[in-house]
């Protein structure tokens, strides 16, 4: 999985999986399950527009409200067409659960950043004309964009009880 990782330092959930890994021959299939469960409470994330600790993300700006609307696309932050939502997967193995995205633009809408500046060539037209512009242009010299940090990966404190009630439960059925 390329792109980003965000790595989870808990000592109690660690500890629970250390306990775990001691009695199990496998893990993959706990790790199937906490998978499982990140996968279904970061698709949540993208549906009630919060990051891990439940803080709403950082509005859009009207102007990128706009240009949504003309394109027909959501006006749900990170839900231009559901590409990156749609796209976040786990991997599980006998040594851990990743979560992420292959999509190359998942890093700097989870860390924030700008972007390269680069040039807007229309697509299907021989011009680009806009609400205001003196006339229409070939290309438009693009300074480039601040993305503001909106994360979508970790793991909240519900998930943090939900994998140590996972590891329980697998303690308690003795494998």
């Amino acid at each position: 999985m390329a792109g980003i990782a965000v790595r989870i330092d808990d000592r109690e959930v660690m500890a629970a999986l250390d306990r775990l890994r001691a009695h199990a021959d496998r893990m993959a299939p706990v790790f199937k399950i906490i998978g499982e469960t990140l996968l279904q409470s970061t698709r949540q994330r993208f549906r009630d527009q919060e990051d891990p600790e439940g803080r709403p993300w950082q509005a859009l700006k009207p102007s990128t409200v706009a240009g949504k609307a003309a394109r027909g696309h959501s006006s749900k932050i990170l839900r231009a067409r559901g590409h990156l939502a749609d796209t976040i997967r786990y991997q599980a193995d006998n040594n851990g659960v990743r979560i992420g995205t292959n999509r190359i633009y998942g890093a700097i809408h989870q860390l924030g950043g700008t972007t390269s500046p680069h040039v807007i060539r229309p697509r299907t037209k021989k011009a680009l004309a806009w609400p205001g512009a003196r006339h229409p242009a070939r290309s438009v010299n693009h300074p480039g964009s601040d993305i503001p940090a909106r994360p979508y990966l970790g793991i909240s404190r519900q998930d943090r009880d939900r994998i140590l009630e996972i590891v329980a439960d697998h303690l308690g059925t003795g494998l």
